[in-house]
């Protein structure tokens, strides 16, 4: 029996992580992204680059001051995420509490584009337990700086 169920944690393991999304190398961005990130971010570190579709890439790294940080490059310009670590504002608890029961924030970030800046969270609704941890309807939330919610 117990060589059993490590077998099934081992391939729930194993299919877990053939679904996760792997970062392109560097070489299959278009060179004008590279250059851009380059000219903007000269001390970034941990620099892992990912297709979102075929016109758009998305950079994620650590910045000077060893912030997450991601940039999103497409046709239609260039946005900036500021990854906000633990403790996130009270608007978007307070929202994500009231109006979204059984919904946890997985991330929440200042999204730059131009110079308009949003806050943004992403939400999910989470089930199971252990390593067996599923994340199901996620939504992204939008706020305006000043706390304002927007919606999703």
């Amino acid at each position: 029996m117990k060589k059993i169920l490590i077998t099934a944690a081992l391939l729930i393991l194993a299919a877990g992580s053939t679904m996760a999304q792997k970062a392109i190398p560097e070489k299959e961005v278009k060179v004008n992204y590279v250059n851009d990130f380059q000219r903007q971010e000269k001390n970034a570190t941990d620099v892992q680059w990912w297709r979102v579709d075929s016109l758009t890439y998305k950079v994620t790294f650590r910045d000077a001051e060893k912030s997450r940080t991601a940039m999103v490059f497409s046709n239609k310009g260039m946005e900036t995420h500021y990854y906000i670590e633990n403790h996130y504002p009270h608007a978007i608890t307070d929202t994500v509490s009231h109006l979204y029961k059984g919904y946890s924030i997985t991330d929440v970030w200042v999204r730059k584009v131009r110079n308009k800046m949003t806050y943004q969270a992403r939400i999910v609704k989470k089930s199971g337990f252990l390593w067996w941890r599923k994340e199901s309807d996620p939504k992204v939330l939008n706020w305006e700086v000043d706390g304002k919610f927007i919606g999703e």
